[in-house]
């Protein structure tokens, strides 16, 4: 019979009796498993209900926690006195809050609170005054926190506690994951995980290393592979992305869509044409009604099911949909948006044509902001980016409903047992 738990994450669940409980590394490798069932060994414990079940967002937490522990088999032992209503978890007596922590004003709603026990998801995209407020609300004798989490900068408050359990201090415990450590993991996912991530995004979600973002973001793009003459085959639809701008150069980028329905190859994707304004080397500074007009007419020989743009062009948007554009605004999470187009282009789901010499351009000299990243943040340099950031925006969103490069629904894990503990 399999066992229901990978040899690290028992080890998690016997020693995570510290202040601080930390599971960080890779991704897909069992951390808020064992996390969330070692939070509720110690909810069922706990002798009063000041507990709270924190994320980033309500949305997440219900996603990543709330439905494992509704869901999942290695959580079964629970379920029978567990129960879910208005964003609060019912545990036996215990009434446990949920708490969101999507920006710099979310340390309000814990302040002043003292916390017997709480259960971090996806700790690192708090923002750092969360963390610290959280820090001190933990403040009972028996005062437990359990967090998992994927690694960020080297430099990250967190990181400097995952240091103080390494140096044996005793109010912290912390154990490092990486891919290879979850057994219950297919070797095709494994290899496809290796192979979809590149420079930071392998060293972080594979190694599960806490990395600085510098030098090329794009470092593994080869003219001779992801650089083509025409398209692959025919576009089934295509979609475009837009970077507007009137002080900065304006772009628009084609990309055609094949989902492979159609054929044996599967799906692909390529940047088929640009329309690129820069208004200081045309000695020429357009409307917004003109580039609207000039947008439209590029697109307007193509089958173009939907144009995504930065949510903040307002103006833009309202020209492009009085001349029949279908507009829709674009996710602008850059990291995440970085990490699709490193996937696909790496996969070879991506190409460009050798038509778009601006975003050829753009993507070779795509990097890392160093002063940013000194202060942790994880940004690109803002230079030469409107065309990569119109690509971008186009394949951020369009990808994002049917493509979750780290994650997995509840109900996906219950009908694929032995895949399933890749998700967590």
């Amino acid at each position: 019979m399999q066992e229901p738990f990978s040899k690290k994450q028992i080890e998690f669940i016997l020693n995570s009796t510290k202040l601080w409980n930390i599971t960080h590394g890779a991704v897909s490798t069992g951390k808020t498993v064992c996390a969330t069932f070692r939070f509720l060994q110690a909810c069922n414990e706990c002798p009063d209900s000041e507990i709270a079940i924190i994320g980033k967002t309500s949305k997440t937490i219900y996603n990543n926690v709330i439905k494992l522990i509704l869901e999942s088999p290695e959580l079964a032992l629970f379920r029978p006195f567990c129960s879910w209503s208005n964003h609060e978890l019912f545990f036996k007596d215990k009434r446990i809050a949920t708490y969101g922590a999507k920006d710099e004003s979310s340390y309000q709603i814990i302040q002043g609170r003292t916390l017997s026990l709480a259960l971090c998801d996806e700790m690192t995209l708090y923002p750092i005054n969360f963390i610290e407020m959280l820090e001190t609300r933990l403040r009972k004798p028996y005062s437990m926190a359990f967090a998992a989490m994927n690694p960020t900068y080297p430099s990250h408050l967190v990181k400097q506690w995952i240091d103080k359990a390494e140096a044996g201090d005793p109010e912290y415990y912390s154990l490092h994951f990486v891919l290879d450590d979850n057994p219950f993991l297919t070797d095709a996912y494994k290899k496809r995980t290796k192979e979809s991530n590149m420079g930071l995004f392998y060293k972080r979600n594979v190694l599960g290393l806490w990395v600085l973002a510098e030098g090329s973001i794009f470092e593994f793009f080869d003219k001779k592979v992801h650089v083509v003459k025409k398209p692959p085959r025919a576009a089934e639809y295509y979609i475009a992305g837009i970077d507007y701008g009137l002080n900065n150069p304006y772009a628009c980028v084609l990309i055609g869509v094949s989902t492979g329905q159609y054929t044996q190859e599967g799906k692909n994707m390529w940047v088929e044409e640009e329309f690129f304004w820069d208004h200081k080397k045309k000695m020429r500074q357009k409307t917004v009604s003109e580039l609207a007009r000039d947008t439209a007419a590029f697109l307007e020989p193509y089958n173009v099911r939907s144009c995504y743009i930065d949510p903040s062009a307002l103006p833009m948007k309202e020209d492009l949909r009085r001349l029949g554009v279908h507009t829709i605004d674009a996710n602008n999470e850059v990291l995440d948006g970085i990490g699709i187009m490193c996937s696909e282009m790496s996969k070879g789901n991506l190409v460009v044509l050798d038509r778009c010499p601006n975003l050829i351009r753009e993507i070779e000299s795509y990097v890392w902001d160093s002063k940013a990243a000194e202060k942790g943040w994880d940004e690109p340099l803002k230079r030469d980016d409107h065309a990569v950031d119109a690509l971008r925006y186009a394949i951020a969103t369009h990808k994002v409903s049917t493509y979750q490069p780290f994650k997995q629904s509840s109900n996906d894990y219950l009908n694929n047992r032995f895949d399933s503990r890749r998700i967590f």
